[in-house]
């Protein structure tokens, strides 16, 4: 063991560093690449990436549930599949992201902006996206059952007809066409 291994509990709470993702992330777009046949699935969950710049990184199917990524930069980046449930992304810069299939239940969204991504197929059941900007996201079949969508920005009728709503979600006062 080398002397820079640690328990799960101290890595969970240490920040992770920019250079220290680069292996991560490598091994983690070879395992893609390779059809998860060679490399290793990037497991970030629980770790702190707040702030970081991560804008266009391939992180599909990654694990970064629980993962603090407040007011980090994510636009452009491919989700696809991500677990990111449970996930600090409040004030994230998601735009033009692909969040196609990923987990997001339970996650913190509010004030993230989301202009542009793809939610197409999201899990966002009680999700907290009040004050995010959702302008022209795409959400056909996003689960938004027990969603908070109030004070969201950019969000019409027809995204809210596309994704699946129940009782429990907290639609804005007045979507617009």
């Amino acid at each position: 063991m080398s002397s820079r291994d640690t328990s799960d509990e101290t890595c969970l709470a240490r920040p992770v560093e920019a250079a220290d993702l680069v292996p991560v992330l490598d091994r983690h777009q070879q395992w893609v690449a390779s059809g998860w046949e060679c490399g290793k699935r990037a497991d970030l969950h629980g770790r702190d990436l707040h702030q970081l710049d991560l804008r266009e990184v391939l992180l599909s199917d990654a694990d970064l549930h629980r993962a603090d990524l407040h007011d980090a930069a994510l636009c452009g980046c491919e989700l696809l599949g991500a677990d990111l449930h449970r996930c600090d992304l409040h004030g994230a810069n998601l735009r033009s992201a692909d969040l196609q299939w990923a987990d997001l239940h339970d996650a913190d969204l509010h004030g993230a902006d989301l202009r542009d991504a793809r939610l197409d197929d999201a899990d966002l059941h009680r999700a907290d996206l009040h004050d995010a900007d959702l302008t022209q996201a795409a959400l056909r079949g996003a689960d938004l059952r027990g969603a908070d969508l109030r004070r969201v920005r950019g969000l019409t009728l027809a995204q809210i007809s596309e994704g699946i709503i129940d009782a429990n979600t907290r639609l804005p006062g007045a979507a617009s066409e």
